[in-house]
């Protein structure tokens, strides 16, 4: 049991990592960046040590904002081999609560934790476009797996601040209609059955189709 405990606390390489601005210098061609993680590098490490039966996530709701301006608060509740663990995720959309929440339960079970010994640094920012060059990070630990499993990205490409893939935004986009249509409350209720936006594409679907059906149901 202590190995499976070894193994999820394993640092993640360099390039399983992202990168987000914590403050601007005042031209804004210098952007300080501290380093995080994506919640699919999470799911990813729980799949490889525990295997995909090893473990489950459940949220809860806590709050919706009543206005754009708002904030999203999220309890996971995160159970590895019969261990269970809960934290509150907070942001300014369903996404960020979601992932927030879950990164900061799975921290508890040692995932990610190295990140607190990675110091924050300043690095070149476009004012225009957001972009920033990542900073180069040491080397760590290991942790077995291939190349292909955890490609690594070109140093000289730049790093869209905080970038959601199409389907995501669509769904953020529509989540936003439903609130403007008093059905915020209903929405989160179909994003927690979810645990966000689906583990898998087949899911991130399904739920946007049950998100369109609710608000044709509101129009009709």
């Amino acid at each position: 049991m202590n190995d499976v405990w070894e193994m999820l606390s394993e640092p993640f390489p360099p390039e399983e990592l992202a990168w987000r601005v914590e403050a601007l210098s005042k031209d804004k061609r210098r952007a300080l960046v501290a380093p995080y993680l994506d919640a699919r590098a999470v799911l990813d490490r729980l799949d490889e040590v525990v295997g995909i039966h090893g473990w489950q996530d459940t949220y809860e709701v806590l709050h919706t904002p009543t206005n754009a301006a708002g904030h999203y608060a999220v309890k996971c509740r995160l159970t590895v081999m019969d261990i269970s663990k809960e934290d509150v995720g907070e942001g300014d959309s369903f996404k960020a609560a979601f992932a927030d929440a879950l990164l900061r339960t799975a921290m508890k079970f040692g995932l990610g934790r190295h990140l607190y010994h990675l110091e924050k640094q300043w690095v070149d920012h476009n004012p225009e476009t957001g972009l920033f060059h990542p900073p180069h990070t040491p080397e760590v630990a290991s942790h077995k797996r291939t190349p292909s499993e955890a490609p690594s990205r070109p140093e000289s490409t730049p790093t869209p601040l905080e970038a959601k893939p199409e389907p995501q935004e669509l769904i953020d986009r529509l989540i936003e209609r439903l609130k403007e249509e008093g059905l915020g409350k209903q929405a989160a209720q179909i994003v927690m059955k979810y645990g966000g936006y689906g583990k898998h594409p087949d899911e991130t679907r399904k739920l946007y189709g049950e998100l369109r059906a609710l608000l044709k149901g509101q129009a009709s």
